[in-house]
């Protein structure tokens, strides 16, 4: 007797573990934007920026110019994440930076500038 009642507790804990489990994760956004940028300098300021409370992943890829983006709804917003990489000097698809964070990144990661977008392709 004393078996089955550890496998009915084992088995009830383990469904309520996995009933819990969607419920959390549906806070849980997985989206992406375009972030503009040239280099691989360029992809760790804008995963750092990208990297604020709420976010669980931010990978973004040099070539395509896509962040991709898993964060908790709860805790933060795609608007909050985009101001966030603004402010470290990249344009997103959302809003601009200002000229004074752009200029304050290396002068090779001026994506603005047709001639350093053309030494990176």
């Amino acid at each position: 007797m004393k078996t089955l009642n550890k496998f009915f507790l084992t088995f009830s804990s383990i469904l309520a573990f996995v009933s819990v489990q969607p419920a959390l994760a549906q806070s849980e956004t997985d989206t992406t934007m375009m972030v503009n940028g040239v280099c691989e300098m360029c992809k760790m300021t804008i995963e750092k920026a990208a990297d604020i409370k709420g976010v669980s992943k931010a990978e973004w890829d040099v070539e395509s110019k896509i962040l991709t983006l898993v964060y908790d709804r709860e805790v933060t917003s795609l608007e909050a994440i985009s101001t966030s990489i603004n402010e470290s000097g990249y344009d997103t698809e959302f809003n601009t930076a200002s000229d004074e964070a752009y200029k304050s990144l290396h002068k090779c990661c001026y994506y603005r500038d047709p001639e350093v977008v053309k030494t990176h392709q």
